[in-house]
């Protein structure tokens, strides 16, 4: 199981937005594994924009706040269309994830965030494919964990919070 998802994991990262829409890359895997390799995606997503800060592109930060907001704006409107019961169940999994990504965003933008260094970004919880030794790690602050590739499906989730940050936050330090 663990090898398969992995295997699946990997494929997804790689065609994340290759000749599909990235919506219509969401409804070719399962919903884990569309979790992961978003996350993977907006963790490099937003170090790139800190690398191109650094460089001199000082509103790259505000062009991806607006990305993020049409990836949302992609995202509602597919989900009023007619989907799977399954595939609609991914997408609001996503929507929400997305949304708490975007809130990430737009604070940097608000409090001047510019660098990957900061204690703003260390904290959040990131998700990156490591080339070597080819797989998923997970990192926050000083931690830092296979993924594990445990089967998880779509149990539904409400809203992330400042209280939710908090708590992965402690539990992997604690760990």
């Amino acid at each position: 199981m663990r090898r398969t998802n992995r295997l699946i994991t990997k494929e997804a990262i790689y065609f994340y937005n290759h000749r599909k829409t990235r919506v219509d890359w969401m409804l070719d895997y399962q919903g884990m594994v569309v979790l992961a390799a978003n996350q993977v995606w907006w963790t490099w997503e937003v170090e790139d924009v800190f690398k191109r800060m650094s460089q001199g592109e000082k509103q790259a930060l505000k062009q991806y706040a607006k990305k993020m907001h049409k990836l949302i704006d992609d995202l509602v409107r597919r989900i009023t269309q007619p989907l799977k019961k399954n595939d609609r169940r991914k997408i609001n999994t996503v929507l929400i994830i997305d949304v708490h990504a975007r809130d990430i965003v737009d604070t940097f933008v608000r409090d001047s965030i510019t660098d990957a260094r900061e204690f703003e970004w260390e904290s959040q919880l990131r998700f990156y494919w490591v080339k070597e030794p080819d797989e998923l790690f997970v990192r926050q602050c000083s931690a830092q964990f296979s993924y594990g590739y445990e089967y998880m499906g779509l149990n539904g989730r409400l809203v992330i919070t400042p209280l939710t940050d908090r708590i992965y936050l402690t539990l992997t330090q604690v760990l």
